[in-house]
């Protein structure tokens, strides 16, 4: 875990509501989706990111499920990116497979008090969220013993607690 700035991101994504049980089955048609959406334009993707935007009281979540783009690639075209914001954002890596992702931000949320920090939290429509939390796929998946698997950053925007 680590505490590190990270600069402004454009990204295209999906909208989607979804549980967390539910959330492997359904994220890869959103990737597919969007990866479809900018071949069309010319427009390489830069790494597959899901974004965590509101928590719902029924256990589900809305998400965007997307990738990175440069935001130069897309002059031309009709799509409009969205931001991940630059700050201050504590960080998980884990390289391995994707089952364990829900431990490895356990850890990242219980490292927060000792690391002096707090998210940074943004009103939406079903209340208080995180203001920028994301997973970020740095590899392709592969195929493990355990299902996908890869490298994957898991970012939280933070301030000072």
């Amino acid at each position: 875990m680590s505490v590190e700035r990270l600069p402004e991101r454009a990204y295209v994504g999906v909208e989607m509501e979804v549980s967390l049980e539910r959330l492997p089955h359904v994220v890869g048609e959103g990737f597919d989706r969007v990866a479809e959406l900018l071949a069309a334009h010319g427009v390489a993707p830069r790494g597959a990111v899901i974004r965590y935007i509101a928590a719902r009281p029924d256990a589900t979540f809305d998400i965007e499920v997307g990738h990175l783009v440069d935001p130069a690639d897309l002059g031309g075209s009709p799509i409009e990116p969205d931001v991940l914001p630059e700050g201050e954002y504590s960080i998980a890596r884990h390289t391995g497979p994707y089952s364990r992702l829900a431990e490895v931000t356990r850890r990242l949320m219980a490292s927060w008090d000792e690391a002096g920090v707090a998210p940074v939290s943004a009103r939406t429509t079903t209340g208080d969220d995180y203001a920028s939390w994301y997973e970020l796929y740095v590899d392709m998946p592969t195929q493990g013993p355990e299902g996908p698997e890869g490298s994957v950053e898991v970012c939280v925007l933070v301030e000072p607690a």
